[in-house]
């Protein structure tokens, strides 16, 4: 029994270092990290440890089994902290936050319905490990687990450096900065969640450069918002590059953000397109709640209407609550220009809210797109033509994307028509 205990050991060691892991979304990442530091090191370490076929394949099982408990730890942490911002904000802002939480407990059942599968491989032999030694290892092996993610950060960082070494060197040198600081230290360890920070240290470290100089403004709106945002910390330092030229600006309406932090992030690169609209920005953010939790469906028509937002801006107190009706007719977006210069009276009408709830209306408005004259309204550009029907309607919400490996990414078509 003892043998076959540390036999488990060290088949998990070998998983989580071994270069073969590369095949695997997570397990890799170690491995990745210590082979660009020290070419070549994984591959002797994976072959000093021989185990015997059976004992890698229940370490593989069980690993897989620790990375689903990390997710579901991580998903029973936003939903916790989401449920105690309940009776805040708007009625909006309420009804987001509820469509989150059903969307993150159903993924956290998918979780567990990976578990009880990935157990049943197992067998009865290896299912279950009964006593202290047991918890001890499943409490480790799900540490461990959660850990990767910040470890997969710190090899993308890597793997974009030509030189690894210097970039240690510098954030070395911004942590020993940061460690003299005696007030931003006591800060950040008087935060009322900050053991939430330790399985994310090591991506934070890595990051350190870059995150020394906006370290006061991040101390500030991690002191109220780090249960919403700490769920997503290790996706926000991995795109950190693409976040940190608008960070001021995050920083600034982190109250409004914060909530939306998990479906945001996951959009960013559809988001990023507006990010030159500095004046209307500010404006924009008021509708977050309305448009976050259908941010999945309505992906592709963000990136459709940015050229149309100066026409689309005075209506959004109107469109922004049945937005989600229109998010299977790409055409709407694509043309929004052409609709709104015909029919935009219309939503100035006391009774366009309701108007615009009337089931055919989206399909109305889809044919109007395709067969209304446009050249009153593009003038010598009308023959110029958004080629919408490449922009994917994407119905696979954030949580399948990541489980497929994928990352959403923005229409790269809608140019101005």
């Amino acid at each position: 029994m003892h043998l076959d205990t540390l036999a488990m050991m060290l088949t998990f060691a070998a998983i989580v270092t071994s270069t073969a892991g590369f095949a695997m979304p997570t397990s890799g990442a170690r491995a990745g990290v210590i082979d660009k530091l020290f070419p070549g090191l994984p591959a002797q370490i994976a072959t000093l440890f021989p185990v015997p076929f059976s004992s890698k394949r229940r370490a593989v099982l069980r690993w897989r089994v620790s990375e689903s408990r990390a997710d579901v730890d991580r998903i029973t942490r936003e939903v916790d902290a989401l449920m105690g911002r309940e009776g805040t904000g708007s009625p909006a802002a309420a009804a987001a936050r509820s469509a989150r939480i059903a969307e993150l407990r159903k993924y956290a059942g998918i979780a567990e319905g990976k578990i009880l599968r990935l157990k049943a491989k197992l067998g009865t032999d290896g299912a279950t490990r009964p006593g202290l030694l047991g918890s001890i290892l499943r409490a480790s092996e799900t540490l461990v687990a959660t850990e990767e993610h910040s470890a997969r950060v710190v090899f993308n960082i890597l793997q974009a450096q030509r030189d690894p070494w210097e970039l240690l060197r510098q954030d070395t040198g911004s942590l020993l900065r940061l460690g003299t600081n005696s007030s931003l230290v006591t800060g950040y360890l008087s935060l009322r969640e900050s053991p939430r920070l330790l399985p994310h240290a090591v991506a934070i470290a890595t990051r350190a450069a870059k995150l020394e100089r906006h370290a006061p403004g991040i101390l500030l709106a991690l002191d109220t918002h780090l249960e919403l945002i700490e769920p997503h910390l290790d996706e926000i330092l991995d795109r950190f590059d693409d976040i940190e030229p608008h960070l001021p600006f995050i920083l600034e309406h982190l109250d409004e953000l914060a909530p939306y932090c998990g479906v945001l992030i996951d959009h960013l690169d559809t988001l990023l397109l507006y990010a030159d609209e500095q004046d209307k920005l500010p404006v924009l953010i008021k509708y977050v709640p309305d448009f976050a939790p259908q941010l999945d469906a309505l992906t592709a028509h963000v990136g459709l209407i940015r050229p149309h937002l100066d026409r689309i801006m005075p209506h959004l107190p109107v469109l922004a609550p049945t937005a989600y009706r229109f998010s299977p007719y790409c055409a709407v977006s694509a043309n929004a220009d052409v609709i709104l210069w015909w029919f935009g009276w219309v939503l100035r009408l006391p009774f366009a809210r309701w108007l615009l709830r009337l089931p055919l209306v989206p399909r109305v408005a889809n044919f109007a797109a395709r067969h209304l004259p446009r050249r009153p309204v593009r003038g010598r550009t009308a023959d110029y033509v958004c080629e919408w029907e490449e922009c994917a309607v994407e119905v696979a919400s954030s949580f399948e994307q990541k489980r497929k490996g994928l990352r959403p990414r923005p229409s790269r078509r809608p140019a101005t028509a």
